[in-house]
């Protein structure tokens, strides 16, 4: 009956207790966690874009309208081509299927009012130009073209009179190469393909100056494209200023870019 009292014990650090700490497995899997949570964001780089208020808006619309060029080599032919790719691609993102993707074929002067009007809500395509203040492109591009001169036959540029479409990157690299090698060039600017080639069919110009990948859709019987590009032209997605998409379009054609997912797609296209 007479038990002692059990007295409690304190609990007291031992002398040169943090030098017994597992110090060097604690780091190792500290670094391993940080190693993947880094690689998750990496794989996930869109998780931020995807989950924002503005992507729910895009997404309960239920479908994405995706302007396209129409019958470019590589990119746009007979409904298939690399911007039909990307354009699915994206819907994959945004829906987690393709389906919700509806593609609308366009020209770089119609994509202009069908935005305006409503009609599609990016175009993944070819643009040359887009002069409206109200949109923007993203800053990441999803294909980079040689601009290139096409005639009857390949002749020195100096003396030549060329056609190139008006107020596009391909007229500032054939302005910009008059003035690097100081050559007499008569440019004759012109507000569409169709023009361009009548002009180089009559004989009006020597040459038309434009990316490769037009170049090959509008080559006829007996042109020849020159072999040697003038510089390179880059291509972008388009949409109203401030879209979330265009912030998607970005991170999706970096991680593309970097995942070899872009070549592959320039491969199987012939780009």
């Amino acid at each position: 009956m007479n038990q002692p009292v059990p007295k409690k014990r304190r609990f007291r650090l031992r002398p040169g207790w943090q030098d017994r700490l597992p110090i060097r497995p604690v780091l190792l899997l500290a670094g391993f966690a940080l190693l993947l949570t880094l690689m998750i964001l990496v794989n996930r780089p869109r998780s931020r874009v995807l989950n924002s208020a503005e992507m729910e808006m895009v997404k309960s619309a239920g479908v994405l309208r995706i302007g396209v060029d129409e019958g470019l080599y590589g990119l746009s032919e007979n409904g298939g081509g690399m911007e039909y790719a990307i354009g699915a691609a994206i819907g994959e993102t945004v829906f987690e299927n393709s389906d919700s993707v509806t593609f609308v074929p366009c020209t770089r002067y119609s994509a202009l009012w069908r935005m305006d009007d409503g009609y599609i809500d990016l175009a993944i395509m070819a643009m040359q130009s887009f002069d409206n203040a109200n949109y923007a492109r993203n800053e990441v591009p999803f294909y980079t073209d040689d601009c290139v001169l096409m005639g009857y036959a390949e002749r020195r540029v100096g003396g030549s009179t060329i056609g190139v479409l008006s107020g596009t990157p391909a007229e500032t690299l054939l302005y910009r190469l008059i003035d690097e090698q100081d050559v007499e060039v008569t440019v004759v600017p012109c507000a569409d393909y169709y023009s361009m080639l009548v002009k180089l069919r009559a004989g009006s110009v020597d040459a038309l100056c434009m990316p490769k990948t037009a170049a090959k859709s509008h080559l006829e019987r007996g042109m020849t494209i020159w072999a040697e590009p003038l510089g390179t032209i880059s291509y972008y997605a388009i949409a109203a200023d401030g879209s979330i998409l265009l912030d998607l379009c970005d991170e999706l054609f970096e991680t593309w870019a970097e995942d070899g997912t872009l070549a592959e797609w320039r491969q199987a296209y012939g780009l």
